[in-house]
């Protein structure tokens, strides 16, 4: 059995670590858990026992080599306060010897801190995220969406993988229809005393962090996870003409901070999506996606349809997966959603690093060569290599686990996946752990 460390879990993401923690106690393992912020210290204090906490400190008692990586990482507004956390960390990492970190989805100096100690002290790490359909983590060692291993392999790398149509069916079906796991109960949540969280809001006062100070009072009602409704215009597809469907992000989405370089604006790449739609003919629309609620992005929606009229159409979030899967042609910087496109075997081009971008699956470009890229797009088609390349993805670089709803299958996937890093024998008196993947509905076959 092996000592885990869950590294600075999110209070919003408390089911899932929490599921998770249980799952690993009852294999036998020791699980901590590892904050860097005293508000989440705050709150799994009152949630579970083995919770530590790093202190920053001024302090340069770390190795050469993390010293160096640490001051490679980029202007960052955590990259100061990741330095003197390093001190604190690999004191920890070196006095508790843990077998494995998890890390999930914060890829932050501070997140690159943690996994830079751990590695100096001989602790393997284990990155989970936000997967690409719904309901779904991404799994990795070495990273995230573009920093994921994967992304160093070529189309020839997948040629000894038997693709799994039934797989990539029922995940079609699954993100058309919008399907829900069945969630596991949520475990009662202690409130933390009125106290430690007025001492956390003086302690981020004096540290001149005045946002972190007005949200610690409150911060862990963020554990009561709720999905917001979204209220907007459902886009009819009566087109006869074929359209491109423009999946839009936010610009503080963190797949395209971090793996985008100079990406465009909405207005801007809207407009060159209309100049590849010419490709399709005159009478060629454009169908845009907005990024999260619809009421946050009507000032965008009526900006673009002023300049463009009929010839642009626009679409909440939640249509997302129709859209993409009825379009000739799917343009986005590297939303997930595109991943939808690519089950349905619709052309994906993509302007920024994506987890799924692959010569052959999908087509990388600028902004500037974008309609010759559509072009490309539509007349280059490799329809055995993307069923390889989705199967792999799907089945192996994926757990069927929801970050808000974990149901008994996806915490099972997560515990074997965890189990399969460890270098320690598994226990002799406990039952292998069974995992399907793919989604709950509809079955896949195997």
């Amino acid at each position: 059995m092996g000592h885990i460390v869950i590294a600075d879990p999110s209070i919003r993401k408390f089911r899932l670590h929490h599921r998770l923690r249980l799952g690993l106690l009852r294999r036998g393992h020791r699980v901590s858990i590892l904050c860097t912020e005293r508000v989440r210290f705050t709150f799994w204090r009152e949630q579970v026992a083995d919770v530590d906490v790093l202190e920053p400190s001024n302090r340069n008692e770390y190795p050469d080599s993390i010293r160096e990586m640490l001051e490679a990482i980029e202007p960052h507004r955590d990259a100061r306060r990741a330095r003197k956390i390093a001190t604190a960390a690999h004191h920890w990492f070196a006095r508790e010897l843990p077998d494995l970190v998890v890390l999930h989805e914060d890829r932050s100096a501070i997140s690159t801190c943690i996994e830079l100690t751990a590695h100096a002290t001989g602790c393997r790490v284990l990155w989970s995220g936000e997967g690409l359909l719904p309901h779904t983590m991404q799994i990795d060692e070495s990273g995230l969406d573009a920093n994921a291993s994967h992304r160093r392999w070529s189309a020839k790398d997948y040629r000894c993988v038997t693709p799994n149509q039934a797989l990539l069916d029922a995940s079609l079906a699954h993100a058309l229809a919008g399907s829900i796991p069945l969630v596991l109960p949520m475990a009662p949540i202690n409130m933390p005393p009125l106290r430690r969280r007025i001492a956390d809001a003086i302690y981020y006062m004096i540290s001149g962090r005045l946002h972190a100070a007005m949200t610690a009072i409150h911060r862990w009602r963020l554990s009561f996870t709720s999905d917001d409704i979204d209220i907007g215009p459902t886009p009819i597809l009566d087109w006869k003409a074929p359209f491109i469907t423009v999946l839009l992000q936010h610009a503080n989405d963190p797949r395209v901070v971090q793996d985008a370089t100079e990406p465009p604006n909405a207005r801007t790449l809207v407009k060159h999506a209309v100049l590849a739609a010419d490709l399709f003919g005159p009478q060629a629309k454009v169908l845009v996606v907005l990024p999260g609620l619809f009421a946050e992005n009507q000032g965008i929606a009526h900006a673009i349809a002023n300049e463009h009229g009929d010839r642009v159409r626009i679409t909440p979030s939640r249509n997302a997966a129709i859209a993409a899967s009825a379009a000739a042609t799917v343009i986005t910087i590297n939303h997930p959603s595109a991943t939808v496109a690519l089950l349905a075997g619709t052309p994906v081009v993509n302007l920024g690093r994506a987890l799924y971008a692959l010569a052959g699956v999908t087509t990388t470009t600028s902004l500037k060569e974008l309609p010759v890229a559509v072009q490309q797009a539509n007349q280059s088609d490799r329809p055995a290599l993307r069923r390889r390349f989705l199967t792999w993805l799907l089945q192996h670089g994926h757990c069927w686990c929801s970050t808000t709803a974990p149901n008994h299958n996806g915490v099972q996937g997560l515990i074997r996946k965890i189990e399969s890093q460890l270098d320690a024998e598994p226990s002799p008196y406990k039952q292998p752990l069974t995992y399907r993947a793919g989604p709950s509905w509809p079955l896949t076959t195997g």
